[in-house]
């Protein structure tokens, strides 16, 4: 659910793009050609980090972190100053993987060998089903209010995201931590605790 919300955020958000370009920093839409790189260099180093810092932290700290920065990110977009929407780009491709590859860490980490290319599939489908709704109503509020409307809610959505997991952190157990207590409550050690 997490996930969605951030995936719908940046839908909203990347729809006001060449508005932002043209009625924000009042640019050609060709400037498009600089911050989408400087996001997808940002998308490239969170994959590289992701590993270490997965290792470092749980899933749902990884992604509310990840989603705080591409929310930062898309606000920085809601100004008129070019260096802060290209920080702002930046900001989004070092945030918006986070949520993304914590979910499917943990659909593989939680779901059992036999239903995991079902159980993956169907997420897929769920994580990346409201950008097919969130896109064409980007595009619709695009076409009647100005675009820093949008990023800004697309902004408070993401926020309400890293609220979720917030809230969520400590009230959903993951299957390993109720195997180790199964495991416990029978009277053996859990893995985790042999080690």
């Amino acid at each position: 659910m997490v996930t969605n919300l951030a995936l719908a955020a940046a839908s909203l958000s990347s729809s006001a793009t060449f508005a932002m370009l043209d009625l924000g920093l009042h640019r050609a839409p060709t400037l498009v050609g600089v911050p989408t790189p400087v996001q997808g260099i940002g998308s490239v180093v969170s994959g590289l980090a992701a590993g270490a810092l997965l290792c470092r932290s749980c899933d749902r700290t990884f992604a509310a972190c990840g989603i705080a920065l591409f929310a930062l990110g898309v606000l920085a977009r809601a100004t008129p100053w070019f260096p802060v929407v290209l920080g702002g780009s930046l900001a989004i491709g070092l945030g918006l993987p986070c949520p993304l590859i914590a979910a499917f860490t943990a659909v593989q980490r939680e779901t059992p060998n036999a239903l995991l290319g079902r159980v993956a599939a169907t997420a897929s489908t769920l994580i990346f089903a409201p950008n097919a709704l969130a896109l064409p109503l980007g595009s619709a509020i695009v076409a009647k209010l100005d675009y820093r409307v949008q990023t800004v809610a697309a902004g408070v959505v993401a926020f309400a995201a890293v609220a979720v997991v917030l809230l969520m952190a400590d009230r959903t157990p993951t299957r390993s931590r109720r195997i180790a207590d199964a495991d416990i409550a029978a009277g053996g050690q859990s893995a985790s605790s042999k080690s």
